[in-house]
């Protein structure tokens, strides 16, 4: 069967369906995205309930990675913080030697 031949029986099952069923207008309003993508060899695209299925899937997956991200920053944040305090009493230790020496070559 060639794509052409699959295409009429698509349009074909559209047509005998009619507008009164449930898939038939949706199937027909779909027809040009199928043709197209048939010609293009891109299979066709999963059912909503698939598509709905991956998309959660997808979400899941992302929200997870970014709380894995958020985390890490957290942690890295709070090892930079940590070290800066470290490096800020240093300084006031350091400066606060360094004003006792001063005061004590005035005296």
């Amino acid at each position: 069967m060639t794509k052409h031949d699959e295409i009429q029986g698509i349009m074909e099952l559209a047509h005998k369906l009619g507008s009164n069923s449930y898939c038939g207008p949706w199937l027909e309003s779909q027809i040009p995205f199928i043709e197209h993508d048939m010609r293009c060899d891109i299979m066709p695209t999963p059912s909503w309930s698939e598509t709905r299925r991956l998309h959660d899937g997808m979400l899941a997956t992302a929200r997870e990675h970014a709380e894995n991200i958020v985390k890490a920053a957290n942690e890295k944040a709070a090892g930079i913080i940590k070290d800066a305090e470290k490096q800020a009493e240093n300084t006031r230790k350091a400066l606060a030697r360094d004003i006792q020496k001063a005061l004590d070559s005035i005296v």
